[in-house]
């Protein structure tokens, strides 16, 4: 993920130096800058959580196991004061219908184990 980080940086510099001959190539070019952002974020968000979820969605070989009790939560980013990408933890709100324990776990059930990885 760090070297990807510093790949966007790389694109970035690539990106702000592009320039279009017509109204085509100029909503390529802004396709292309909307992708390269959301890989970054993408890569900021899975560097931000530091457990493994969702199976092989969001596996990470330095934090292989589930923490629910630091994140079971959502993890946003936004652009912080400097102009950077910057995470930040916010609550789940509760459930309006409670669920129970065997509900809870409905999505693990649905999706590969990491054993199968």
């Amino acid at each position: 993920m760090q070297i990807g980080l510093q790949r966007f940086s790389d694109i970035q510099r690539d990106l702000d130096q592009i320039k279009a001959h017509n109204a085509h190539e100029l909503m390529r070019a802004m396709e292309v800058s909307m992708i390269r952002d959301c890989a970054e974020m993408a890569a900021r968000a899975s560097l931000f959580r530091a457990e493994s979820r969702w199976g092989l969605y969001h596996y990470r070989v330095d934090h292989p196991q589930r923490n629910d009790s630091d994140w079971f939560c959502h993890c946003n980013l936004k652009k912080g004061e400097n102009g950077l990408m910057t995470s930040f933890k916010k609550a789940v709100e509760p459930y309006i219908i409670a669920l129970d324990a065997e509900e809870m776990q409905a999505y693990d059930r649905l999706r590969v184990g990491a054993f199968a990885a």
